[in-house]
C-alpha cells in the first residue's frame, strides 16, 4: 500500500458546470476557497508566455477550513504541508477530469514527528483528522461529478 495517493475521477459534464457544482459542495461541506482568483493555470502560463490550446482549461482549486486549519498550523507550523488542499481539474479528450492527492495518516505522522501538544492536537489526532478531510474530499467531488 503506498503512502501517498492520487485520487482520481471524470465526469462527462462541461468543465464550467462541473466547477460551479464542485465550488457549490466545497462551500456545502464548511471549506472555502481559497485564492479563487488565482485558480486558472492556462491564464497564469499564457501570461508568462506560453501557448497553450483554446480549447484547453485547467484550474487549480486550493480549498481549507479557517477555524479548523489555523489552529492546528499554529499548534506546529510544520503541518502547514498539508492545511491547504489542492484539487485540480482540467479538460482531456472531451471530458472533464479530477485530481488531488491524499497522504495517510501513518505518513503525516511519521512525517511530522507524532508531537504531542498541551494546547493544541497531537500530530496524531492531526493525521488522522486528515484522513477524514481527504474522504470529504472525495465525496465533495462524487457529489459534483
Amino acid at each position: 500500500m503506498s503512502d501517498v495517493k492520487i485520487f482520481k475521477n471524470s465526469t462527462e459534464k462541461p468543465f464550467d458546470t462541473f466547477l460551479e457544482d464542485l465550488t457549490r459542495e466545497i462551500e456545502a461541506e464548511g471549506f472555502i476557497i481559497y485564492h479563487r482568483d488565482k485558480s486558472d493555470l492556462v491564464a497564469f502560463y499564457r501570461g508568462e508566455g506560453f501557448d497553450l490550446p483554446d480549447n484547453f482549461k485547467h484550474v487549480m482549486l486550493q480549498i481549507c477550513k479557517p477555524a479548523a486549519s489555523s489552529k492546528s498550523m499554529y499548534t506546529n507550523p510544520e503541518r502547514s504541508v498539508f492545511v491547504q488542499k489542492f484539487i485540480f481539474i482540467y479538460t482531456k479528450g472531451g471530458r472533464t477530469e479530477i485530481r488531488f492527492l491524499g497522504f495517510t495518516d501513518q505518513l503525516i505522522g511519521d512525517l511530522l514527528g507524532h508531537n504531542e501538544f498541551e494546547n493544541g492536537p497531537s500530530d496524531n489526532d492531526f493525521a488522522t483528522r486528515m484522513k477524514g478531510t481527504y474522504a470529504t474530499m472525495e465525496k465533495i467531488v462524487q457529489a459534483a461529478v
